[in-house]
């Protein structure tokens, strides 16, 4: 666990991270014997000394694994991954809100900015691996990404974001308005 210890402490954004407590095992099997669950260790040790976290800007998980053609993202953004404290990113809540739209074999521990979903399977060939749930993908939209937990979160990349700057922001209002903008400002002069 120490290596996922390791990269979960480069990748959580503590400077957002409001709730620090710890929870025990007993909360854990509280939680497993809640939703008929048998969570795998990394990722039980995730929500016992982690969770509720939201993960910093210049990090994109990008998948060991393969995806199929259509999906054309090679880096996802992952917004927050859920865990057993009490505030919007609480993994009850979210169980709730998705379970008559998620299937039922998956059960979401974070998301992506737009409503996607980071999903552990729950039963038979899926269980304990992450996969990437598309809400707006019509028929099949499941998609694996990840063999485990500790997998997915090491599969976090630090990435080059360039901060905007007058320098690199160009607008485009039309060429109306653009000519408008011209002929108007020479007039000023």
């Amino acid at each position: 666990m120490e290596q996922l210890k390791k990269k979960l402490e480069e990748i959580i954004d503590f400077d957002i991270k409001e709730i620090d407590e710890i929870w025990d095992e007993d909360d854990i099997k509280t939680f497993e014997e809640k939703y008929q669950l048998k969570l795998p260790q990394d990722y039980a040790f995730y929500l016992q000394h982690y969770g509720n976290d939201y993960i910093r800007e210049e990090y994109r998980f990008i998948p060991s694994i393969e995806l199929p053609k259509k999906i054309k993202q090679t880096q996802f953004e992952i917004d927050s991954i859920y865990g057993l404290n009490n505030d919007e990113n609480k993994i009850d809540n979210k169980i709730n809100f998705y379970k008559d739209i998620l299937p039922a074999d998956l059960f979401p521990i974070a998301d992506l900015p737009g409503g996607d979903l980071i999903c552990i399977g729950k039963k038979d060939d899926k269980q304990n691996k992450i996969y990437i749930w598309f809400h707006e993908m019509a028929e099949e939209n499941v998609f694996l990404i990840s063999d485990s937990f500790e997998s997915f979160i090491k599969n976090f990349q630090s990435i080059k974001i360039e901060k905007n700057t007058l320098d690199n922001v160009k607008l485009n209002l039309g060429d109306k308005l653009n000519a408008f903008l011209n002929h108007a400002s020479k007039n000023i002069k």
